[in-house]
């Protein structure tokens, strides 16, 4: 009997704000070290380009002013070439963004600085020491030392947004007993018009609020919030 291939890329899902869950799908180490191998060419390309330049100015400033400008350029290429692409708005270098991946935080937002410069930081050490990248390997997310020291993932560019399940279906009506204030009836038109955009869970976590109005609680407040929705809605 066949034993199905394990999944190498996997969906990471994230609840935002307001129940809206995000997919992210994380990036498996295929691709990721096509990325890197992009980016090393890039930055070998750059430094070739740099160092171009400094030999042309080699004759106005001496050998040795050129030396040191050819260092500080070099080591900042090294180590500022992934911070400042992981920063921008695509959040990814040269060679990701070819892969079509880039790199967010663990609740799928953008990276900051400081994240950037922890996992780009500890990618030195883990070049010291080669078995160290392949730890990731073994990681659910595909993590490396670098990301989970930074709370960071490689995922692909293209996060899906799932609309979410509009819930139990709604009793067609259910009359209101109990005497509501106006911010309770505003609460409950607005739990039944954004309901459709949360998850099951959210729906149901907001519902729990309104228990003291319905009597119920989980899946069925739910149903009791969206039937007494109804009701008012038609009496309006």
């Amino acid at each position: 009997m066949a034993i199905p291939a394990r999944r190498i890329d996997t969906l990471q899902t994230v609840e935002l704000a307001e129940g809206i869950e995000i997919h992210l799908r994380v990036a498996g180490p295929y691709l990721r070290f096509l990325a890197w191998f992009i980016d090393l060419l890039s930055k070998g390309a750059l430094i070739a380009v740099y160092a171009l330049l400094i030999g042309m100015t080699g004759p106005v400033f001496g050998g040795n002013v050129s030396s040191g400008f050819f260092l500080l350029g070099y080591f900042l290429i090294l180590w500022f070439y992934h911070v400042l692409f992981e920063v921008s708005k695509s959040g990814a270098t040269l060679g990701k963004k070819a892969m079509g991946l880039r790199v967010v935080n663990e609740a799928g937002g953008p990276v900051t600085m400081g994240q950037s410069m922890i996992r780009n930081f500890i990618r030195f050490f883990e070049m010291i020491i080669p078995i160290v990248p392949l730890l990731a390997f073994f990681h659910p997310r595909f993590q490396r030392l670098g990301d989970l020291a930074a709370g960071t993932l490689v995922v692909y560019s293209r996060a899906r947004l799932d609309p979410m399940m509009p819930g139990p279906p709604p009793l067609s009506s259910v009359p209101v007993n109990v005497t509501l204030t106006r911010e309770e009836e505003a609460a409950i038109m607005a739990f039944r018009d954004r309901s459709g955009g949360w998850s099951e869970g959210r729906q149901a976590e907001l519902g729990n609020h309104l228990a003291s109005i319905t009597g119920m609680d989980d899946t069925k407040g739910v149903n009791q919030v969206l039937g007494m929705a109804n009701w008012l809605e038609a009496r309006r």
